[in-house]
């Protein structure tokens, strides 16, 4: 991202601020959450960073005089030193088929609700709220494309199926390497574009989803290993098509990038935020994450950034037709699949969790 982008996006989100109620605009900082010291928080870059920076790492040191430092995670990273007992990091965000994952190794500490407000927690909804965790952020994983390439007035893809036709949509295309598997619908999308219909996506098929996938390898351009490569491939004309989270393409397009991303198949998702185990700065972490759950963080986040907000009375200070084309909107229900996390995180008889077993086939069969 450059410093042109992100002066746009800064002045993009102050006048969105200004616009809000009064009420979302300067309701009052309780106590317990102002503090000193700092908080290590992992981010990753992009578009991504700048919204959080300008929504809740900025606000957050601003009214709570703790400091925001940011470091880029690396989950291999994070385990090996909240094992020996010196967490890299003290909060991080983590996509939900992995959460469990977390969970497992014992990386998390229970989160401390009393720093929440009960006007807060009232907006989050139940399924957000996990005793180890809380919604980061609510997105969508779709078919990206570049309308230099396929021009949105004429025939471009639209879905998995179109995806994975090379014959009808020529040109390279982008996935998500194996570290982002879930969080990029590597698996969903081989099966949807094998022609599994939606209702039937789950139990995933693994051997059906990686014979796809080995096949189509030799039209894969890019493996992206961070959420900004996929937009950035699709800019640069290293592909013409990419799987991609709908706020990264939203926000390269609003700068003028030629991307266009489809709605039809793409897939609902969600990441949690989880303090790590023995974290130096928990208790800076907590009010942290209790302060950007309010309402007006979380709708200064989406209007920045295009994903949804985790607190449900942010739709009601987001301008209208904002609210509507934000994943998970009314609006979009019929043309999204809904991840399903409970599959992802189930044990098999060896112990190890669909995810752990398909992250392995992964690294071995696709041999990135």
């Amino acid at each position: 991202m450059t410093e042109v982008t992100i002066r746009r996006l800064a002045f993009s989100a102050a006048l969105f601020l200004a616009t809000l109620p009064l009420a979302a605009q300067s309701q009052e900082i309780p106590d317990n959450l102002k503090g000193s010291g700092e908080v290590v928080i992992g981010s990753w870059g992009g578009a991504w960073e700048a919204a959080q920076k300008l929504a809740y790492f900025d606000p957050f040191t601003r009214d709570t005089g703790i400091k925001v430092v940011l470091v880029s995670p690396e989950e291999g990273q994070i385990f090996a030193s909240v094992k020996l007992g010196q967490p890299s990091l003290d909060v991080t965000s983590i996509n939900g088929g992995s959460f469990s994952t977390y969970i497992n190794k014992n990386a998390l500490e229970k989160l401390d609700y009393s720093y929440f407000s009960k006007d807060t927690l009232a907006g989050v909804p139940a399924h957000l709220k996990k005793e180890y965790g809380i919604g980061a952020v609510i997105f969508s994983v779709g078919v990206a494309y570049n309308i230099n390439k396929f021009p949105q007035g004429g025939k471009h893809p639209s879905n998995w199926i179109d995806f994975y036709n090379v014959e009808e949509f020529p040109g390279k295309r982008s996935l998500p390497d194996c570290s982002n598997m879930i969080n990029g619908g590597l698996l969903e999308g081989a099966l949807l574009g094998d022609g599994v219909p939606p209702k039937l996506l789950y139990p995933l098929d693994m051997d059906r989803a990686f014979a796809k996938i080995k096949q189509f390898k030799p039209y894969v351009g890019r493996w992206w290993h961070s959420g900004a490569d996929a937009p950035q491939s699709l800019i640069d004309g290293e592909v013409d098509v990419a799987a991609a989270a709908n706020g990264r393409i939203n926000s390269a397009a609003k700068q003028g990038a030629p991307l266009a991303l489809s709605w039809d198949q793409s897939l609902l998702e969600n990441d949690y935020w989880g303090v790590l185990k023995n974290s130096p700065n928990k208790e800076n972490a907590f009010k942290f994450l209790a302060y950007i759950s309010r309402p007006g963080p979380q709708a200064a986040f989406a209007q920045a950034i295009s994903y949804g907000p985790v607190n449900n009375d942010a739709f009601r200070i987001l301008p209208k037709e904002v609210a509507n084309n934000l994943p998970g909107a009314p609006e979009l229900a019929n043309k999204q699949i809904v991840q399903d996390y409970e599959w992802w995180g189930q044990t098999n008889s060896d112990g190890r969790t669909n995810f752990e077993v398909a992250q392995e086939r992964c690294l071995t069969e696709l041999a990135q």
